[in-house]
């Protein structure tokens, strides 16, 4: 038979399970929305296998639709900055319209959170991920924003 090991970290409030960590993960949806298929498949593969629930979607069209199906169920929309049928900007600030809880990470091959500023989006480099990045980075990303303690509160500048 199998022996099971428990491994406790010391917080400053105390101890806490590593499997906590994997318990924060379940019942939290991530909108992907991405019209690059490996790319899409990729960060799908990497974040059901960390226990995410993941709705994917190719276009701004999708990603509406998919929104207004699990509308108040969804936890993060990670979308790329261009999409055919409009921008993940623009996705997300209609997405916000309806569900002001939602968070937000933007991908592009243009690097910087200055590239969303451009487009309009008050946003941090929290908010922002440079193409190409390993699955790790895609993850602690996810579990940065869903631990930052709130909605993607920065809206649209100006």
């Amino acid at each position: 038979m199998g022996s099971q090991v428990l491994f406790r970290l010391r917080r400053m409030s105390g101890v806490i399970d590593i499997s906590t960590r994997t318990m924060l993960r379940k019942n939290k949806t991530i909108l992907l929305i991405d019209d690059e298929a490996t790319q899409r498949s990729f960060m799908r593969h990497i974040l059901e296998e960390a226990g995410y629930t993941v709705l994917e979607g190719a276009d701004y069209d999708e990603g509406l639709l998919i929104h207004s199906q699990y509308r108040g169920k969804i936890d993060v929309v990670v979308s790329d900055i261009s999409l055919p049928g409009g921008t993940g900007y623009s996705l997300v600030k209609t997405l916000l319209d309806v569900d002001p809880g939602i968070n937000a990470i933007f991908i592009s091959a243009v690097s910087g959170a200055e590239v969303c500023r451009f487009h309009g989006m008050a946003t941090t480099d929290l908010h922002f991920l440079e193409k190409p990045f390993r699955g790790a980075e895609l993850l602690r990303r996810v579990r940065l924003v869903l631990e930052s303690g709130g909605p993607y509160l920065t809206r649209c500048a100006g």
